[in-house]
């Protein structure tokens, strides 16, 4: 299906400050954890320290002696709730991100595991009961290191894609027969988001309309389908749960599903029949909010003489958890990336005691293309090519895995352009051949992509009879400009000026929304918005039509400019319209959920060029600048859409050379659970960052020409900078991070 296009004239494409920055400055902007409710209490998590066994006794006397504490939630007093599936065996029908429920669990599956839980009157009593729990464990043996696990099962579904795709004829004897080969092993650590607000939850079972109901304030990228956990879990009809959350403080996917926090507040909640907040602590959210699997890959490419790709083969082993399944798809990006005669993707899996790993920005992008791209240099180099002109000659004209047309790619232009604007002529080939006093110079570049993903959505956009409108929509404000960027869509629409148009969001008694992840929200809420707006039209002509002026003219005539409505030749103002026909407002509800059967394949694409400075006697790696150069259809405010590319370009840094998650594997615990040793970028790490994009919209793609741009940023930097090195160094890096001991090596 393709959309028809719109000519934007308005605010669209300008560089707005966001709505909620005055809120988020001044304090005035609520999260989760900062709302207050009557007579709410305080409950602290108690957690296994052993990575796998079973509870043999938990010891609470010391605990319940402790002034203030009103209660402990432990499994033999755990109130009654239904085991539901998770959303991996669901289709995200619920957001529950776990088999493994909190306080109700006998068996330990990992280290941080909820296996009790204190209910007081203030935190820090809770706090300090929690630490007066001791629980004593039967162990047992378990495996935390991905290399020792055994990977002997083969995912069922990719999201969606078989486990093993091939095309052509055998990839492993066409690599064999290429002119040109190479083949390299890529290993990957684990990571964990760290947004700056830890995950919380504010639940309270009460009354309304003589029924039970179900208020919670929630940390979540999921209001609507974690509304339908909740129901689900506590055996509710959705109208009687309210999910609230209108401000998100990070997020990076480990706010997508529901984790056990939530479930253990609600719980407490209906044990002492009364409010009660949970905060997860930063050491808890590295045991209970989800995480990157770390990986093994392998890419193999083949080519002949002149640099066409005649074999691609991408196969490697993910970890999942013991009890439950989440497969990341890091050879998703591949089937689709570049032209070649045989290709051969497969993927494995192995079961460690750990927590369920889950989406972390641009899941599956981020390791397969970093794995894929350094590869694709690695060749360029055995060729004697530039990398460049390699991308673009093994350019493909349709989707190599599905056959489908691309709704647009522009990745050729994306690499041309942002070449010409980095200064890429000035690149040297050769290794070791830049300096500058005692750093070694180099420049690497990447291809970038995430797919185009929308959710089902609804919408309400109302007129008012003062010539303002307002859009509703159970979506999540996390930080990146949702309400400004879709006002100044429906503003554009309208033909109002974007200070009459304001958005509602962030609660499930609005109309239900999608989850913010995937890059989806932006296309999702702006379809429905267009869909209502659509409906609006129809409706205003009706009333128009009973104006003389407007008596003959159709649909097609009608048109919105400047707050009125007009034929071409008579305008009208929509207060005035309103005003005649008696009515204070009118509202339509929109709706969105992406055709049935998509003909094209659709992408965001990129091009990401980095500048490193390498100093071998210490193995430091700076990166001194970076561009980002992207095709994501319309930007609908090139202030935040800036922003989100530069957010996702700062996290493929940290990616790239600090992020690792440690283990003792003795014991199955993390041991740099907190961030003074899980090192993410600061300021001092971040460059000289620069980002333009293609302002071409893709109507094949969405109603509104927009693709997703939050997760693309991320996708190419780690392997533009390992690239960077090499051409510094002549050293070919195969593990992220890339510590200083690489770089000495």
């Amino acid at each position: 299906m393709t959309f028809k296009s719109i000519d934007y004239s308005g605010p669209v494409g300008k560089s707005l400050v966001r709505k909620s920055g005055r809120e988020k400055v001044t304090g005035a902007a609520t999260f989760t954890a900062e709302n207050q409710t009557e007579r709410m209490l305080h409950a602290v998590a108690v957690t296994s320290n052993i990575a796998r066994g079973k509870i043999k006794s938990i010891d609470t006397r010391a605990a319940k002696n402790l002034p203030g504490v009103r209660a402990i939630l432990l499994p033999d007093n755990v109130p009654s709730f239904k085991r539901i599936k998770t959303f991996n065996d669901s289709g995200m029908k619920h957001s529950l991100a776990s088999n493994v429920f909190p306080a109700a669990e006998t068996e330990i599956f990992y280290a941080g595991q909820y296996v009790a839980a204190v209910i007081a009157d203030t935190f820090e009593t809770a706090r300090d009961a929690a630490l007066l729990v001791k629980v004593t464990y039967d162990t047992q043996s378990h495996v935390t290191n991905i290399d020792n696990a055994p990977a002997n099962e083969r995912p069922e579904s990719l999201m969606g894609a078989p486990a093993v795709i091939t095309k052509g004829e055998d990839a492993q004897h066409a690599w064999q027969a290429s002119t040109v080969k190479v083949d390299a092993d890529y290993r990957l650590y684990g990571n964990h988001h760290n947004p700056i607000e830890p995950h919380a939850t504010i639940a309270h079972f009460g009354k309304k309309n003589g029924k039970p109901f179900l208020t919670v304030y929630d940390t979540t990228q999921s209001l609507a389908p974690g509304q339908a956990t909740y129901a689900a879990l506590f055996d509710l009809a959705p109208e009687q749960v309210q999910v609230i959350c209108p401000y998100v403080g990070g997020a990076f996917g480990s706010k997508g599903a529901m984790w056990p926090q939530s479930v253990l507040a609600c719980l407490c909640a209906k044990l002492v029949d009364a409010p009660v907040k949970l905060v997860a602590t930063r050491q808890q959210m590295y045991g209970g909010t989800g995480h990157r699997s770390p990986f093994r890959q392998r890419v193999a490419l083949g080519a002949d003489k002149d640099g066409n790709i005649q074999s691609i083969i991408h196969s490697g082993i993910a970890s999942t958890s013991r009890k439950d399944v989440y497969n990341e798809a890091f050879t998703m990006a591949t089937r689709m990336m570049y032209s070649t005669e045989s290709l051969h993707l497969e993927q494995s899996r192995c079961r460690l005691d750990t927590q369920l790993p889950t989406f972390m920005r641009a899941p599956p992008e981020t390791p397969g293309l970093y794995a894929l791209e350094a590869t694709v240099d690695e060749l360029a180099t055995e060729l004697a090519m530039d990398p460049i002109e390699l991308r673009i000659k093994n350019e493909p004209e349709v989707d190599q895995h599905t056959g489908k047309p691309f709704s647009s790619r522009l990745l050729v232009d994306c690499l041309r352009q942002g070449a010409e604007r980095f200064g890429w002529r000035n690149r040297s080939a050769k290794p070791r051949s830049q300096k500058d006093g005692h750093w070694l110079i180099g420049m690497g570049v990447a291809s970038a992509t995430y797919p185009h993903n929308v959710f089902p959505t609804q919408v309400d956009v109302t007129l008012n009879e003062n010539g303002t409108a307002d859009i509703a929509c159970c979506t999540q404000e996390l930080g990146t400009g949702t309400r400004t960027a879709q006002s100044q869509l429906t503003a554009d629409m309208l033909g109002l000026p974007i200070k009459k148009v304001n958005m509602r969001l962030g609660d499930t008694a609005l109309p239900p929304g999608g989850i913010s992840g995937g890059s989806a929200t932006t296309a999702s809420v702006g379809g429905a918005i267009r869909n209502a707006v659509e409906k609006l039209k129809e409706q205003l002509l009706t009333l128009a039509q009973q104006q003389d002026e407007f008596k003959n003219a159709s649909l097609d005539d009608i048109h919105f400019v400047q707050g009125a409505v007009t034929d071409g030749q008579t305008r009208l103002p929509m207060e005035d319209l309103l005003e005649q026909a008696g009515k204070p407002n009118l509202t339509a509800r929109g709706s969105f959920k992406g055709p049935e059967e998509q003909k094209y394949s659709a992408h965001s694409y990129g091009a990401t060029f980095v500048e490193v400075a390498v100093d071998e006697a210490l193995g430091l790696v700076r990166v001194r600048r970076m561009l980002g150069c992207y095709a994501c259809g319309t930007i609908l405010n090139a202030r935040t859409g800036r922003s989100q590319f530069i957010g996702g370009m700062v996290m493929g840094l940290g990616h790239a050379l600090q992020e690792a998650t440690h283990w003792d594997h003795r014991y199955g615990r993390i041991t740099n659970d907190n961030l003074a040793e899980y090192h993410i970028p600061v300021n001092a790490d971040v460059p000289d960052i620069d980002v333009m994009w293609i302002d071409t919209p893709d109507f094949n793609a969405s109603p509104i020409g927009a693709k997703g741009i939050g997760e693309i940023g991320i996708t190419g930097v780690a392997a533009a900078v390992s690239n960077a090195i090499y051409n510094a160094t002549g050293k070919r890096l195969r593990q992220l991070p890339m510590t200083p001991e690489m770089v000495m090596g």
